[in-house]
């Protein structure tokens, strides 16, 4: 009988004692990631290595971006209008602005490096 009530407390805590006590340290969960979520704007210079206006994306060996932390680095990025890459070619190196946040960066403007 001594058994069955201490099994009984013990699966009362687990059932209905342990969430609560459990909820208190995820209370704070709704914040993670926040930070590479928040929106971000990043200007960058590069050399167009591939473009495909069906796409609507280039491939970029662009230039440290500061605002990002990023390295140098050739990466493909998606732009918001396939308008933006008419008239340019591989090769050509160019000016371009990123709009976003996380990995969801986007070209939104585009233009010959001077």
């Amino acid at each position: 009988m001594k058994n069955n009530f201490v099994t009984a407390a013990f699966t009362s805590f687990v059932f209905l004692g342990a969430p609560s006590a459990f909820a208190a340290d995820m209370g704070n969960m709704s914040n993670m990631g926040k930070s590479e979520q928040t929106e971000k704007t990043a200007h960058g210079i590069g050399v167009i290595k591939a473009i495909d206006v069906r796409q609507k994306t280039i491939n970029l060996a662009h230039q440290p971006i500061k605002e990002l932390n990023w390295p140098a680095m050739t990466m493909g990025f998606t732009v918001v209008d396939e308008k933006l890459l008419r008239g340019f070619k591989v090769g050509e190196q160019v000016s371009f602005d990123l709009k976003g946040s996380g990995a969801a960066l986007v070209v939104t403007g585009i233009h010959p490096a001077k």
